[in-house]
């Protein structure tokens, strides 16, 4: 059976936003001198991924553990809502802003899928009433392991973690908002795909 409710589907960094999230609430949170004492040791992995000799997950994990390795988890999500709040709006593409609350408005079902961490788009997107699929960080005895709690939520990741919750088929139509090859999957289920569109 098909719902008369459409689905429309947001990618966060780059799509809904002018600038990668992860690296913006490292500067909001650490400022730029402890982001750059800790990011000096991470050059060579963090150049290694357009170069195509380290994986993007690696480095993720990389950067995940020298800035939040051992961090009690109310410290991060004090940090996270805090960013949420005062930082990510900041971000927004006024144009992205504007099809989202389009589609907000008209009643759709919107999810916004990103490989950011949860933790810091759950508190903005609660505020909207939208749903989020994102990434999702490790935790162990109260602390932050610096590790992924299972694979990163991109490319594939993303339909598999959607198709988890619903049946795209269900709905019609379906609009997908994109900026990279790690969204290609998720553009490839709507009827409607816009990639780089709303910038």
């Amino acid at each position: 059976m098909t719902h008369e409710r459409p689905l429309a589907l947001f990618d966060l960094d780059g799509t809904l936003t002018r600038r990668d999230t992860l690296s913006d609430l490292l500067y909001h949170a650490f400022g730029p001198w402890q982001v750059a004492r800790r990011a000096l040791p991470l050059v060579p992995t963090l150049l290694g991924v357009p170069l195509g000799r380290v994986h993007r997950d690696i480095a993720k994990t990389a950067v995940l553990r020298a800035f939040f390795g051992g961090m009690a988890e109310g410290e991060f999500a004090g940090l996270a809502r805090e960013y949420a709040t005062d930082g990510l709006p900041r971000l927004l593409r006024p144009m992205a802003e504007a099809r989202l609350h389009w589609h907000i408005e008209q009643g759709h079902r919107v999810i916004v899928i990103s490989a950011s961490l949860q933790d810091w788009i759950e508190p903005w997107a609660q505020g909207l009433g939208i749903e989020v699929i994102a990434s999702r960080a490790e935790r162990q005895q109260g602390r932050l392991t610096g590790q992924l709690a299972g694979p990163n939520c991109r490319g594939e990741e993303k339909v598999r973690r959607l198709t988890e919750r619903l049946d795209p088929q269900a709905y019609t139509p379906v609009y997908a908002y994109g900026d990279t090859d790690g969204d290609t999957a998720m553009l490839a289920l709507a009827d409607y795909p816009v990639y780089r569109g709303l910038r």
